[in-house]
């Protein structure tokens, strides 16, 4: 009965163990794509391409202002969708849901029929100040996982890569 016992115990435990180890990694990574090509040499060349699309953006500033995080709310936050280029994300009070283009080309980027759920809180003023920010955007750029989304060259929001799924 003493030997079961103890075999229980160690399977019981080894099953707690693994159950509660995560099956990522625990820090995201905000890596880059990395593309392959010949030079003239024939040796490989690597070029970095951060992804936009399908990478969880975290604001951090609007208009020139920083994003201060509520202890006791959710952070906002955009993904760019890949199906069908549906935006999704977090206002800081609601749910977020629209359309995007999106031209990697020349770094073109549109929203349209951006709209949020109609909750009220404390950080309301924020999150109109941000879904203001989102209309008027035309291009971005990103940098080192930093997400610029512009107007006429002028930064109007900037997020920060958090993980990439």
């Amino acid at each position: 009965m003493s030997r079961l016992s103890i075999l229980l115990s160690t399977l019981t435990s080894s099953i707690i163990i693994l159950g509660c180890t995560p099956s990522t990694p625990n820090s995201p990574s905000i890596s880059a794509e990395t593309n392959q090509t010949k030079s003239a040499d024939n040796a490989p060349e690597t070029t970095a391409v951060q992804r936009v699309k399908e990478v969880y953006w975290k604001l951090i500033g609007v208009e020139g202002k920083a994003v201060m995080e509520d202890p006791n709310g959710r952070e906002a936050y955009i993904i760019l969708k890949l199906e069908g280029n549906h935006l999704q994300g977090f206002g800081g009070c609601n749910i977020l849901l629209g359309s995007y283009e999106l031209n990697e080309n020349d770094h073109t980027v549109h929203f349209s029929r951006v709209a949020s759920t109609m909750m009220s809180c404390s950080r309301i003023t924020d999150e109109a100040e941000f879904l203001k920010a989102l209309e008027k955007v035309d291009h971005y750029s990103i940098d080192e996982g930093v997400l610029l989304l512009q107007k006429a060259g002028k930064t109007v929001a900037t997020f920060e890569a958090s993980y990439q799924p």
